[in-house]
């Protein structure tokens, strides 16, 4: 059984003050994404909360950050899917996870997962998710260590930090990576990183602007943050455009001259998998 939306009260338990602004782009662009003739990505739970919230999508949604929301969710659905078929028992660890619902998509009916984020957002998302026997709600703060209190450790571990890293310092980084490092013996972590470039720019961004979110870190090279734990190494990292081309001649035209001002996913091993 999936975690289903609660169709008939999701109008009465939910209101747009409930839901942080940021967590409004990747919810319309799934809503949207969801309703075309030819869905790329599909998220009923994207659809129900958008419908019940009943806004204007436009400012949320534009060609550039859908094209980009689109691909992650593609590019991550799939690695956490090849991940799950090697290791059929892991812990999937989503932090920031929002009101994300990878599960319905990729869930392969052993691992257990765990969505991590601040408690009013964890209180929201209990309103719209109905409770599912491996799936548990973590109200905490990424910036403390006590929001792993009660994860489970002793099987191989895949952190999904989509939508998060860019809106962190470098220090802050480096602490959150040093404590999965601590706590987790072994497992995998997928990063959305950002360009440098973009840090200190989210004006020029067409969705982040209409919000007070502000981008704080960014690398050139996801090899960077191997320096920040021992034993880490990044095994992957893509650029969304890879995704993205596939679909338009917008695409293919961006990825040639805007390639290295696009995010990417990061897939990075740590520990003894064996």
């Amino acid at each position: 059984m999936h975690c289903v939306a609660r169709k008939p009260k999701a109008q009465s338990v939910i209101s747009l003050g409930d839901v942080q602004e940021t967590a409004l782009i990747p919810l319309a662009i799934k809503a949207n994404e969801s309703r075309r003739k030819s869905p790329r990505i599909y998220d009923a739970k994207a659809v129900e909360i958008i419908s019940a919230l009943g806004i204007d999508t436009d400012k949320y949604d534009k060609f550039a950050s859908h094209e980009g929301v689109v691909a992650r969710t593609i590019m991550i659905d799939r690695t956490v899917s090849k991940l799950l078929e090697k290791y059929p028992d892991a812990i999937v660890v989503n932090i920031g996870c929002g009101f994300d619902d990878r599960f319905s998509r990729v869930d392969n009916g052993k691992a257990h997962w765990y969505h991590v984020d601040h408690a009013d957002s964890i209180e929201v998302r209990r309103k719209v998710f109905e409770p599912h026997e491996r799936q548990t709600l973590i109200a905490g703060d990424l910036y403390e260590n006590s929001w792993t209190n009660g994860i489970p450790n002793d099987k191989v571990t895949i952190i999904i930090a989509e939508g998060l890293l860019m809106y962190f310092t470098e220090d802050k980084v480096k602490a959150l990576m040093e404590h999965i490092h601590a706590y987790f013996p072994r497992g995998f972590m997928l990063a959305e990183l950002m360009s440098p470039i973009a840090t200190g720019n989210e004006k020029m961004h067409d969705t982040v602007k209409n919000t007070n979110a502000r981008f704080t870190f960014g690398v050139k090279d996801g090899r960077k943050l191997e320096s920040y734990c021992d034993g880490w190494k990044l095994i992957k990292e893509t650029s969304f455009f890879a995704e993205i081309k596939k679909y338009s001649v917008a695409g293919k035209i961006g990825s040639l001259l805007a390639g290295k001002f696009m995010n990417r996913l990061a897939v990075y091993k740590f520990g003894d998998q064996t």
